[in-house]
């Protein structure tokens, strides 16, 4: 019997314990809801020798890398002490190490720094405000802020004020947090409240790095050319760009048989090396304008090297700027000449074949070439490329559909080494009209200088670029897909589309990003116009400062 009575017992204490084990249930992915404060947040005539503020919330929360997250409008000269720190709590102590001045409204931008204390969920951009006068500063500016450039936005961007006074200089942007500062919405539009009136630097960068401060070389950065003078509401839109960093040469390096390559930051116009400890006789310089490297050749077969290896020192020029690069040449590097098909779209009747050698090429020989389809030898000539050292095109009659074979003998290609190329063979199969389609980009209201037009592909992948100042592109024997188009304006017609430069206060050149994509399907003909929207001038007068303003 007491046997009985003791298995019944463990049967109905494992039963409870089944009855209570949790089932689960949706992941929270609420971030900590405010509550109230004290002050309460909008709170007027606060003392100035407040010593604590307690913010109440509705769970428990952590305060994440509050001392990169946290900013203080206007900025204290002793920070105040947050809690928690290291352990979880309902509320959020800000106990003040120095007394509050008198007639300001304050705000605390907490950034990303409230979280949950069990999934981490963020509060974002969270701000308590008040004042120790009669009225808060309702003061706001407005805007958008984006890369025109990209299809997808970057994310984390925020929008921020310097101020401008007596102890403000640009360089203030990389090594200060900005007075005020607000977070992009995903329209990419923003809003900076509770401002006071005055002169402001107004920027916007991707916040990669989470600091609450541009960080130079690693995120976009836009701003206004002007001042903003803030005496009423206002709207300013910001384009973003990769700040140029400044000059300076970084280093050579040996790239292959006769061939030194130089690296720079920045983006100079005009690079000259030259050598300091070795005669060179057969030296050739390449270099693109503003182009972040330069190439240096030379035949090594003429300009001998005995050793085994040797260092060279160059003197490099940019303007008034001198410097120094060495590099060690291998003579261990062979020469290998490789003639590689390169195209990233289909070969066409429209687009023929084009080559990219690893070396320059001084000279071809079309007679030395062969091209037959079905066993018909056809016209062939080579054409180098005005823009490209290293390439050549190889012209001949594409139908499609059709299957043919290429034939370099030697001494067809010479290069700059004075060396040919061996018997080198490919074949190739050009697609059926069944398995491509065409494309008619027609442009309304397009930049009246010269632009560059790129098809890209959904990887966004440049496929394709002219230059050009007409209204209509085709692109014929496309393969079936989504494609983009983007538009990147040559303002000041120098060949080079060029980024912003926030220290010589120059915005960038005009671009513009197709808004959807294009669908191209096989055997179809696909027409699609592109209306070209041009920025809306600056607003300077949004609407009149009300007294009252959205609270947090």
């Amino acid at each position: 019997m007491r046997f009985s009575l003791f298995i019944i017992g463990i049967l109905l204490i494992t039963s409870c314990a089944r009855m209570g084990t949790p089932s689960g249930g949706p992941k929270d992915t609420e971030p900590p809801k405010y509550l109230n404060a004290i002050p309460d947040t909008m709170s007027l005539f606060v003392p100035v020798d407040l010593k604590e503020i307690k913010i109440n919330f509705d769970e428990y929360l952590i305060l994440k890398d509050y001392n990169q997250n946290i900013l203080i409008s206007p900025p204290m000269e002793i920070a105040p002490n947050f809690l928690p720190v290291g352990s979880p709590a309902k509320s959020i102590s800000i106990k003040l190490n120095e007394s509050l001045q008198p007639n300001t409204t304050y705000n605390i931008n907490f950034g990303n720094a409230i979280q949950d204390n069990n999934e981490g969920n963020k509060l974002p951009y969270f701000q308590y405000v008040f004042s120790t006068g009669e009225y808060i500063d309702s003061l706001k500016l407005t805007g958008k802020a984006s890369v025109p450039e990209l299809r997808k936005q970057p994310e984390n961007i925020v929008a921020a004020l310097y101020k401008i006074d007596e102890n403000y200089k640009d360089s203030l942007i990389l090594n200060q947090k900005p007075f005020y500062i607000a977070k992009l919405e995903k329209d990419g539009s923003f809003k900076l409240n509770y401002l006071h009136e005055g002169k402001y630097q107004l920027i916007a960068f991707e916040d990669k790095v989470a600091n609450l401060q541009f960080d130079f070389g690693q995120e976009k950065f836009g701003f206004s050319s002007e001042p903003v003078e803030l005496h009423e509401n206002l709207t300013q839109d910001l384009v973003l760009f990769n700040q140029p960093p400044d000059y300076k040469a970084l280093k050579a390096e040996q790239k292959g048989y006769g061939h030194l390559h130089f690296k720079f930051q920045g983006q100079p116009e005009s690079v000259e090396i030259e050598p300091l400890d070795f005669e060179f006789s057969t030296m050739k310089t390449s270099y693109e304008f503003k182009s972040d490297s330069l190439n240096f050749w030379f035949n090594p077969g003429i300009d001998s090297i005995a050793e085994s290896s040797k260092r060279f020192g160059f003197l490099v020029k940019n303007l008034d700027r001198m410097d120094t690069l060495s590099v060690v040449y291998s003579n261990s590097v062979k020469h290998n000449l490789v003639l590689d098909p390169k195209n990233k779209l289909e070969f066409s009747p429209t687009r023929k074949v084009k080559f990219t050698a690893n070396y320059p090429i001084a000279s071809l020989d079309s007679a030395l070439v062969y091209v037959e389809k079905d066993s018909v030898q056809l016209p062939v000539r080579m054409i180098l490329d005005p823009k490209n050292e290293n390439a050549f095109t190889v012209d001949f009659p594409i139908d499609l559909g059709g299957a043919y074979k290429m034939e370099f003998l030697p001494e067809a290609v010479t290069d700059f080494f004075g060396k040919t190329n061996d018997t080198l063979r490919y074949n190739f199969k050009i697609k059926t009209r069944n398995e491509l389609g065409n494309l008619k980009l027609i442009l309304q209201n397009q930049p009246e200088q010269l632009f560059w037009i790129q098809l890209m592909n959904e990887k966004e992948e440049i496929l394709d670029t002219q230059y050009s100042k007409a209204s209509v592109f085709q692109y014929d024997n496309l393969l079936p897909g989504n494609y983009y188009f983007r538009i990147l304006v040559d303002e000041n017609e120098n060949g080079f589309w060029e980024p912003g430069d926030f220290f010589s206060r120059k915005q960038p050149e005009k671009a513009y990003i197709y808004p959807a994509s294009v669908n191209v399907r096989a055997l179809w003909d696909a027409e699609e116009t592109w209306v070209v929207i041009k920025p809306e001038p600056i607003v300077q007068n949004e609407e009149s400062p009300s007294e009252e303003e959205d609270s947090n």
